[in-house]
């Protein structure tokens, strides 16, 4: 699990860094993941209470939420994760810092042995003037 993720991050910034360069790196960013709770909607909620714990603890500037898809067509009782955080810039020291943090890839680790996973991921920055 921890490969993948880390796998999907380099991804996530090696796509983006171009179209980051062309804009403020010190804009809002949004990170929305798709969520697989494998019918354990309250054990995923847990986990992302403790992921939020862990965040926390090492003072990051994250704001996390939990959604449900409604009216939303193919996505209909989708869960989706949403991570805000001030800057992209901000949003990778969040990333490298959770990765490096035991109890964070534990929880990642509880998470691959309940068949939670996570689907697909998007980062957005802010553009709004």
């Amino acid at each position: 699990m921890k490969q993948t993720v880390t796998a999907l991050i380099a991804v996530i910034l090696f796509f983006n860094v171009s179209s980051v360069q062309a804009t403020d790196q010190n804009r809002p960013v949004r990170d929305v993941i798709i969520v697989d709770v494998n019918d354990d909607l309250d054990g995923f909620l847990d986990r992302m209470k403790r992921v939020k714990g862990v965040a926390d603890r090492l003072q990051l500037p994250v704001t996390m939420r939990v959604f449900m898809g409604t009216f939303a067509a193919t996505h209909n009782g989708d869960i989706f994760l949403y991570w805000e955080l001030p800057s992209f810039i901000e949003f990778a020291e969040a990333e490298t810092a959770l990765h490096q943090d035991a109890e964070f890839l534990s929880i990642l680790a509880e998470m691959d042995a309940a068949g939670q996973s996570f689907t697909s991921e998007f980062l957005t920055i802010e553009i709004t003037k």
